[in-house]
């Protein structure tokens, strides 16, 4: 699973200690069901574009997972919106699936997919708590030959997910970031997550950093001071992934205990 659009949380005043996360924050890679089932069990499909699913937290936060395949016209919590292959040589292990060349390739393949379904400019996407995650084959999948990798996308919250849009092609062209669509953060929960769950920081702007290489903290500060608002007490930048596809956003948030 992926927060790919998952950037640092920092107070704007004062220097950043922790480093900027990049891309996919992981966890402990459970071993677990990474060996094949039932030999004679009938082997899932590969997913295609345009399936939406039904599924929670636990399954946001797996590397894989079928999920329950519902009607997108009806309550939904995600929808597949690319498909792409992995490295070759890529076995299904934490080391070889979040490998440099392979990472960034599904990181990348992701990113650009969600911005084409997000529309609208790139300044309103960041400030959105929508983003995108990426599932693998299953144990029994992976033994059968399939290579594929899956981006769905999903509107978080703090620890729940948000049904999304079921009558928007673009679900940000033409409309104004809500409550339920904003980005926001806490000290505890970088996000962006939805503000309709509790939080401390809530986007307000974003622009574009100038430069053709990735930052450093001291220049992204340095930036934050002539570009957000004075009242901005914590900022976002995007990953290296994101910024390497020529998304350059940093966004601005204010606290807002509400």
């Amino acid at each position: 699973m992926s927060r790919l659009r998952a950037g640092a949380l920092a107070p704007a005043q004062k220097p950043v200690t922790a480093a900027l996360i990049l891309g996919l924050v992981i966890g402990v890679f459970s071993l677990i069901g990474l060996t094949a089932t039932k030999a004679d069990a009938a082997v899932p499909p590969k997913p295609t574009v345009g399936t939406c699913y039904n599924y929670g937290w636990t399954a946001y936060g797996a590397w894989s997972q079928t999920g329950k395949k519902v009607s997108c016209s009806s309550a939904h919590t995600a929808k597949t919106i690319a498909l792409g292959t992995l490295v070759s040589g890529t076995t299904r292990t934490e080391a070889s699936l979040t490998r440099e060349a392979n990472y960034s390739h599904m990181v990348k393949t992701c990113v650009r997919a969600l911005s084409t379904k997000l529309g609208s400019t790139a300044s309103k996407r960041n400030q959105s708590a929508y983003t995108t995650s990426f599932y693998v084959p299953t144990a029994e999948q992976f033994k059968a030959g399939q290579r594929w990798f899956r981006c769905d996308v999903v509107l978080p919250g703090k620890d729940s997910l948000k049904n999304l849009p079921t009558n928007r092609a673009k679900f940000l062209e033409g409309i104004a970031l809500t409550q339920r669509t904003r980005g926001c953060m806490s000290a505890k929960f970088a996000g962006p997550y939805s503000c309709l769950s509790g939080h401390t920081y809530k986007s307000i702007s974003a622009f574009k950093k100038a430069g053709t290489t990735y930052p450093s903290t001291t220049s992204i500060q340095n930036a934050v001071a002539k570009n957000c608002p004075a009242r901005t007490r914590a900022y976002s930048v995007v990953s290296r992934y994101e910024w390497q596809t020529g998304d350059h956003t940093v966004v601005c948030y204010e606290r807002n205990t509400n």
